[in-house]
């Protein structure tokens, strides 16, 4: 996929996955993004060879909660 086709479905998963960290991690806005920003979740998503923009924003949340807990990024094994 090239980056014109990746870029949208970058933003939305994003924004998705935002949604999710202000209400269930109660951030206001600029602290969820320096969660997201700061996290290997995301560089690892904004790496589009990863795949992992294939995953639900649910399950991209889920794993960026279990890397803050454990400091380790572990992926699924289907990915």
């Amino acid at each position: 996929m090239d980056k014109k086709e990746f870029e949208p479905i970058l933003e939305l998963k994003i924004s998705d996955i935002m949604a999710l960290i202000i209400d269930r991690e109660q951030l206001n806005f600029e602290e969820a993004i320096q969660y997201l920003y700061e996290s290997k979740l995301y560089a690892a998503l904004t790496n589009e060879s990863t795949k992992l923009w294939h995953l639900s924003a649910i399950k991209l949340f889920e794993m960026l909660h279990d890397e803050k807990q454990t400091n380790e990024l572990i992926f699924p094994d289907y990915v």
